[in-house]
């Protein structure tokens, strides 16, 4: 009998071991920083290139990485209940370059480069109808596409100086998006004094962890907020009505983002001054929330949120800013285009998601190359 119990025991042990032993086998490339599991299980991994950690910008694409896949619903379907009917089908197939950006070809030199996040890397588009992919037709020249989501201003100041520079361009774009990069430049400060063990890191990127959560998912009652919280109703030019939502809410700069403020503008002195020692002509471009753009051609249901939002002054803040700090800064606000082409043409944004369509990048396209044309060679 005890031999019985003492095999039964064994098989068991040997059994929890070979689990183990798979688990770690899993574990591994997580544990060694070569896989984060987030990329592959969750909600948004279809939307991630494979990242690499790095120690100045965090995290990048890795080279020639590849994504592929569809997905139905942009960001407010991820924080409100969004109808079916208002949600957007996806479809992307985003390829990178030997520095994990969005061009095609490897680039050795350009004659243009264009730094900023998401809206320049442009998850949501072909390669075809970037805006800087567009921008190189009309301006009939090399431009390089160095946006990356998630970036703000202190991480592309370092975008700028390892891959920009390098590229000996004629012409530096930096594009700020007002909706999160003061609140990059926040979070990006905080993780650099407070960066996560390597325990808490790996904990972060491992299988385990995404996939206990995925299965929570599964089986979770998801509790959102109605939609129409967020939603406004757009007349197109057709004289269609279209709900749209809206998430970057607008609301009064806090202290801390206004000394974010004051930092990105004196980011962009420092970017000014590597320029003006290489002949370089530097333009920030304002890149505006889309209730900005969207808010006076809208009506607002009494139930949303939005009908009390103020806009800020920070165009008409930012412009001040950098004529004191950088007054070498060519300085253009996509506000007025992006309206118009809203007011006269099809939507600019998706209506369900915060990002510039198809149609969206073809206005900043336009609107940088008159700018550029108007302004003259460097």
């Amino acid at each position: 009998m005890k031999i019985l119990i003492l095999q039964h025991v064994q098989r068991f042990l040997l059994a929890v071991a070979s689990l183990l032993f798979v688990l770690f086998c899993i574990e591994l490339p997580a544990l060694i920083g070569v896989l984060d599991y987030r990329t592959v299980i969750g909600p948004y991994h279809m939307w991630w290139a494979p990242n690499v950690t790095d120690p100045e910008l965090l995290s990048i694409h890795r080279p020639h990485a590849r994504q592929t896949g569809e997905a139905r619903g942009g960001d407010a379907a991820s924080s409100y209940q969004i109808p079916p009917s208002d949600q957007t089908q996806f479809r992307w197939d985003l390829t990178y370059d030997h520095n994990g950006f969005r061009n095609k070809l490897d680039l050795k030199s350009a004659d243009i480069v264009v730094i900023g996040d998401s809206f320049i890397e442009g998850l949501t588009v072909s390669d075809a109808d970037l805006v800087t992919s567009q921008l190189a037709q009309l301006q009939r020249k090399v431009v390089a596409n160095l946006g990356q989501s998630t970036y703000g201003p202190l991480q592309e100041l370092v975008v700028f100086k390892r891959y920009g520079l390098p590229l000996q361009p004629r012409t530096v774009i930096w594009m700020f998006f007002e909706g999160n990069d003061l609140q990059d430049v926040i979070g990006y400060r905080h993780e650099l004094q407070h960066p996560p063990s390597f325990w808490h890191a790996f904990w972060a990127r491992c299988f385990t962890r995404s996939a206990y959560l995925a299965v929570k998912r599964l089986f979770a009652v998801p509790v959102k907020p109605p939609g129409i919280k967020r939603s406004g109703v757009f007349q197109a030019a057709n004289g269609k009505q279209l709900t749209t939502y809206f998430m970057y809410r607008s609301k009064p700069l806090t202290q801390e983002e206004l000394g974010a403020l004051d930092e990105t503008s004196v980011t962009l002195a420092t970017v000014q001054k590597l320029c003006a020692a290489q002949g370089i002509r530097l333009i920030f471009v304002f890149v505006p929330t889309k209730f900005r753009v969207l808010h006076t051609l809208c009506q607002f249901p009494q139930e949303s949120e939005c009908r009390n939002w103020v806009l800020t002054d920070m165009p008409d803040r930012l412009e001040r800013a950098l004529a004191s700090t950088a007054p070498g800064v060519a300085y253009l606000d996509l506000t007025p285009y992006l309206v118009e082409a809203a007011k006269t043409e099809e939507l600019p944004y998706y209506s369900d998601d915060e990002h510039w369509t198809p149609e969206g990048h073809k206005v900043a396209a336009k609107a940088l190359n008159v700018y550029l044309s108007s302004a003259g060679s460097p």
